[in-house]
């Protein structure tokens, strides 16, 4: 009897130690369903709407207006026939800068001429144009000693950077070019606007000339001048043309230069200062 007990208490334990090691059955809990990621492909269309609603317009670049350019200013030989380059072979008397105890001493411009060049048995009747556009400033006819002469002015405002420098012109002056000893009345009248290469007359030896030639001056001087009439060196002239000749030639008010330098820009020209005499 009491090994029955024994056996009997042996195997109830035994029994409670199975099944405190066996594991508990699994409850059916339902798995989540699987996720499918989205695809990377369907979020950049959404961040890029945001960036472009969110982010600052880019500004335009601003649109530039093309600034205005003076137009170039044509420089013309005085000579039709004779181009630029062939001026200075054919000056027959340079620029001289007078003396100082004589400001009416030769020769304030340069002189053109020659005999047999080409097909030409002499410059006279070449023809002569305008160096530069301007406004007519005095025209004479055989006056004394310039001859048949043209003046033109030529404002500052007017002169390319090059030219301006070589005629070193102040504020308020102007550029004057004389054409002397024209074999005619002149082409033009005063007050006329003149352009670049416009007939004025042609070479002659009026006035003073001994042989044809072109006598060419430039001054710088006041702007807006007109000279109604000048005259020397003759006892017939009247005291105010005296008085314009002396005005142009020696007050200094309009002070000559060597032409030549107008048309090779840059060039230096040997100072030729004649010899007083005794």
């Amino acid at each position: 009897m009491n090994h029955a007990r024994f056996f009997f208490a042996v195997f109830l334990f035994l029994a409670g130690c199975t099944a405190a090691q066996a594991p508990a059955p699994a409850a059916d809990t339902p798995s989540p369903p699987a996720v499918s990621p989205s695809p990377a492909l369907a979020l950049e269309p959404v961040l890029a709407a945001t960036a472009a609603s969110t982010a600052e317009p880019t500004p335009l670049p601003p649109t530039l207006t093309p600034t205005p350019t003076a137009p170039a200013v044509q420089v013309c030989s005085p000579l039709v026939e004779h181009p630029i380059d062939e001026l200075l072979l054919i000056v027959s008397d340079p620029y001289y800068r007078p003396p100082a105890n004589n400001p009416e001493g030769r020769h304030h411009g340069v002189d053109f001429s020659y005999y047999r060049r080409g097909e030409r048995e002499s410059i006279a009747g070449t023809g002569v144009q305008a160096v530069l556009p301007g406004r007519v400033a005095m025209v004479l006819a055989d006056s004394f000693p310039y001859g048949n002469v043209v003046i033109i002015e030529t404002p500052r405002a007017a002169l390319p950077p090059d030219l301006l420098e070589a005629a070193a012109l102040e504020e308020g002056e102007s550029l004057y070019l004389l054409y002397a000893h024209m074999e005619g009345a002149p082409l033009v009248q005063v007050g006329d606007p003149v352009e670049a290469c416009q007939p004025l007359g042609a070479v002659g030896r009026s006035g003073n000339a001994g042989i044809a030639h072109l006598h060419w001056e430039a001054r710088r001087g006041p702007q807006g001048t007109t000279f109604t009439d000048m005259q020397f060196y003759d006892t017939r002239a009247a005291q105010e043309q005296i008085d314009n000749y002396l005005l142009w030639r020696i007050s200094g008010v309009y002070r000559h230069f060597n032409p030549l330098e107008l048309l090779f820009p840059g060039r230096v020209f040997p100072t030729v200062t004649p010899t007083p005499r005794e």
